[in-house]
């Protein structure tokens, strides 16, 4: 059966590069995808650039877009990608890329809408992944970001894009070996505050050589955060180099229900670095 004869009342629908085929063959025929708002695509070896190119077209209601299992390098490339594609899209979800090491070009268009529109980004599994996002990155309208096993990343966002995420409400980083700062900082902008105004809740679990939240100059400032988990990340040194401000956060959990406070962020987090290497000195002269 091909796939454009199923039910003109499909809300969600998954796509793999065979039925790529028969939909741009016959999409025109009959619009039955118009109610499509959920899609997956899967099992792609290339990025499907044409088939992007029309989903403002084919899918005129999509919200949540899905891709997995698929062999491709880079997901948005920069060559004959229409400026239309995906402008009502709500939500990013990829997993299982186990060769993706761009999802946009470094030259991607940084007003595309696909950036202005995004509400929520989950990237997982994706091991080779090297850069999240192009270095002046703005996402305005972002409200949940989260990161698990992407082990080729270093830092996630510049401090360029940090500043553009005013919605953000929840941050999850987890199982990414190499990040050494969650924010890179943008050296023409070393000293400009940064407000996450609308950030709620952040975690950072098994990130094996974080340093810090931020190694620069920057102030942070969190007038909303109220949950925050650290674990499994044992060269934390520091939250950020520079001055924190947390008004509401009164804790930190490190285990399941097991908190700490030391009166601020950035010394909770440097007494509990200490307290490690302590810990390890101690059971080495005992060895």
């Amino acid at each position: 059966m091909f796939i454009f004869q199923l039910s003109p009342n499909l809300e969600e629908l998954a796509v793999n590069d065979t039925d790529m085929l028969g939909i741009l063959n016959g999409y025109c025929q009959e619009n039955i995808f118009h109610k499509v708002e959920f899609l997956r695509l899967q099992l792609f070896d290339e990025t499907p650039t044409i088939f992007l190119n029309d989903f403002h077209t084919i899918f005129p209601n999509l919200q949540t877009f899905q891709v997995r299992n698929c062999s491709f390098e880079i997901l948005f490339p920069t060559d004959h990608l229409s400026m239309q594609i995906l402008k009502q899209i709500k939500k990013l979800w990829l997993f299982e890329l186990e060769k993706l090491e761009h999802i946009w070009q470094e030259e991607f268009p940084l007003d595309h809408p696909l950036f202005q529109y995004l509400e929520n980004l989950h990237v997982l599994n994706c091991p080779s992944l090297i850069i999240l996002v192009p270095s002046s990155t703005s996402f305005t309208n972002l409200t949940y970001l989260n990161v698990d096993n992407c082990k080729e990343l270093v830092y996630l966002i510049t401090s360029s894009t940090a500043k553009s995420l005013v919605q953000l409400k929840a941050l999850i980083i987890e199982n990414c070996e190499k990040m050494l700062d969650v924010v890179k900082i943008d050296e023409e902008k070393a000293e400009e505050d940064i407000i996450f105004e609308n950030l709620e809740y952040l975690e950072f679990t098994s990130l094996s050589s974080l340093r810090s939240f931020c190694y620069g100059k920057q102030t942070f400032i969190f007038p909303s955060l109220l949950f925050f988990i650290v674990k499994g990340c044992p060269e934390m040194m520091i939250f950020s180099s520079a001055l924190t401000v947390a008004p509401y956060l009164t804790a930190i959990e490190v285990e399941e229900e097991t908190m700490r406070w030391k009166g601020d962020l950035n010394t909770t987090i440097e007494q509990m670095f200490i307290e490690k290497v302590y810990n390890v000195i101690i059971i080495y002269e005992n060895w």
